[in-house]
């Protein structure tokens, strides 16, 4: 007899900063060291030099606001199972934590590879789908999809899972899951 029967897998993947990202991040600084300047100076052009303390507190907001921005760009996703319960959390800046999705294994209606020939992602893809790229970007042999829905919604979600997370996967959903355990932790082993 077997009191824990619970399944638990946690993966947390860091998503890779583009080159485009990277641009955009130093905009945002050279920006805000040109706002800087214009406002400190720009007072001193006009005669008016007891305003630092007014222009020193707007050249922090500044700073402050490029700062959020320019870390806005780390993100990392979590993604955790318990039992069929499977969410997606996506942490901005190691700092900010938000829900990106929650449902049940048994909703999905197909976990396949990113790639796969015979379960392609475009079947799932029709209409008013909503996209969900919760992947590292830099291993796209290691993606899968999850085709679900949210309330009324399609949904899309691309990941990338760790074997652990298949087999819980496989186990509550083994119908629209394309992977078939071996070896340790498979089905046949738990009997």
């Amino acid at each position: 007899m077997r009191f824990n029967n619970e399944m638990m897998a946690e993966r947390i993947v860091k998503k890779e900063i583009t080159a485009k990202e990277k641009l955009v991040r130093v905009l945002y600084v050279i920006f805000a060291i040109l706002a800087i300047i214009i406002v400190n100076f720009l007072p001193l052009l006009f005669g008016i030099g007891y305003l630092f303390l007014l222009t020193g507190a707007l050249s922090f907001g500044i700073g402050f606001v490029c700062y959020l921005m320019a870390t806005g760009f780390y993100k990392e996703f979590e993604y955790c199972v318990v039992n069929d319960e499977f969410s997606i959390d996506v942490i901005k800046a190691k700092t900010r934590r938000s829900a990106l999705f929650s449902g049940s294994v048994r909703d999905f209606d197909m976990v396949a590879k990113k790639n796969d020939a015979r379960h392609p992602v475009s079947e799932f893809d029709k209409g008013d789908v909503i996209h969900g790229n919760c992947t590292s970007g830099t291993a796209p042999d290691d993606e899968w999809y999850i085709a679900t829905k949210m309330g009324t919604q399609k949904v899309i979600l691309f990941i990338e899972p760790d074997e652990k997370m298949l087999q819980i996967f496989f186990r509550y959903n083994p119908r629209n899951t394309m992977y078939r355990p071996t070896g340790k932790g498979s089905r046949k082993e738990e009997s």
